[in-house]
C-alpha cells in the first residue's frame, strides 16, 4: 500500500459538500469525527461519529456536513487487488460505513502515520509503512470484537450477510424478495432482517430498494430500454411499484430522470 495524501482531524464548517461522482481515482480511508451525511453508489446513509469507511477509487461518492462543522482524519493510497482481497477476508467492509464507536486508537495511529508521512527524519518512510499496516490490522480487530462479542459463530453469519450485501448490489435481481434471500442463507426471515439491521444499520428492504432503484438509474442514463423493461430488468414484478418506489427514492419519475441525464 502506498499513500498519497494524508490528514488529521481535518475541520470544516457547516457548508462543507465532497463530491466525487465518479470515485477519487484512488483509495480512501475515512474516520468519521462528526455526524455526516454520505451518499456511496447512490445509497444515503446519516453516519455516527466513530463510524469508519474505506471507499474504493472508482467508487462514486459523496458527503458532506449535517451539523455546525465536520471533522474527519483521511487517508488517500493505492493499494493492490490482492491487499484488498486480505482485507475483505480479514472481515473488513468496503464502501460501506461500519459504526465502531470510540475510534481514538485509530485516530491515535493516523496522527503517527501523518507525522512520518511529512518527515524527512531516517526511517520515515518504513516508519509510515509500518504504523498503515498496523492501522488496518486495528481496524480488522475493531469489526471482530464489535460482531463477535461472546459467540463466535456471529464472524460467520457476518461474512455471510457481507456476500449477500454484495450479491444484492452487483445483480438486485438476484432475490425476489426478502423470504428468498433468508431460504438462501438457511435461516429465517425475522432472523435475516434483524441481523443485517445490526450489521449494517439499514433493513434489508431499504438495500434491496435502492439497488434496484439505482440499477434503474444506470439503465435509464445509459440504454433505450423502455421503463416497462428497465422494471422487469431490475427485479419488478409490475410497473407500477417500480414508478412508486422510483419516485419515491428520486423525486422524480423515471422518464424525467432520463430526460434530466441527457
Amino acid at each position: 500500500m502506498i499513500v498519497g495524501a494524508i490528514g488529521y482531524n481535518h475541520i470544516h464548517d457547516s457548508h462543507f459538500d465532497e463530491n466525487r461522482p465518479l470515485g477519487s481515482g484512488c483509495d480512501l480511508f475515512l474516520n468519521v469525527r462528526t455526524s455526516a451525511f454520505f451518499e456511496i453508489n447512490g445509497v444515503s446513509y446519516n453516519v455516527k461519529k466513530g463510524t469508519i469507511l474505506l471507499l474504493s477509487s472508482d467508487t462514486p461518492y459523496r458527503y458532506k456536513a449535517v451539523e455546525e462543522t465536520y471533522a474527519d482524519d483521511w487517508i488517500y493510497f493505492h493499494m493492490s487487488s490482492e491487499e484488498k482481497e486480505k482485507l475483505v477476508g480479514d472481515g473488513v467492509l468496503f464502501d460501506v460505513p461500519m459504526y465502531i464507536g470510540n475510534t481514538e486508537p485509530i485516530s491515535s495511529i493516523i496522527r503517527k502515520i501523518t507525522y512520518e508521512h511529512y518527515s524527512a527524519e531516517k526511517f520515515h518512510s518504513e516508519m509510515e509503512n509500518m504504523y498503515f499496516s498496523i492501522l488496518f490490522m486495528k481496524l480488522a480487530r475493531f469489526i471482530s470484537s464489535s460482531f463477535i462479542g461472546e459467540d463466535n459463530a456471529v464472524s460467520d453469519k457476518l461474512q455471510r450477510m457481507t456476500y449477500l450485501r454484495s450479491k444484492i448490489y452487483a445483480d438486485p435481481i438476484s432475490f425476489g424478495s426478502v423470504e428468498s434471500m433468508a431460504e438462501y442463507l438457511n435461516m429465517s426471515c425475522s432472523g435475516l432482517q434483524h441481523s443485517y439491521k445490526r450489521f449494517f444499520g439499514v433493513t434489508v428492504s431499504t438495500d434491496l430498494i435502492n439497488s434496484r432503484v439505482s440499477k434503474a438509474k444506470e439503465l435509464l442514463s445509459s440504454t433505450n430500454l423502455t421503463v416497462d423493461k428497465i422494471a422487469e430488468c431490475c427485479g419488478y414484478g409490475c410497473t407500477y411499484s417500480f414508478l412508486r418506489q422510483f419516485k419515491q427514492k428520486c423525486g422524480c419519475t423515471p422518464t424525467e430522470f432520463r430526460r434530466m441525464s441527457m
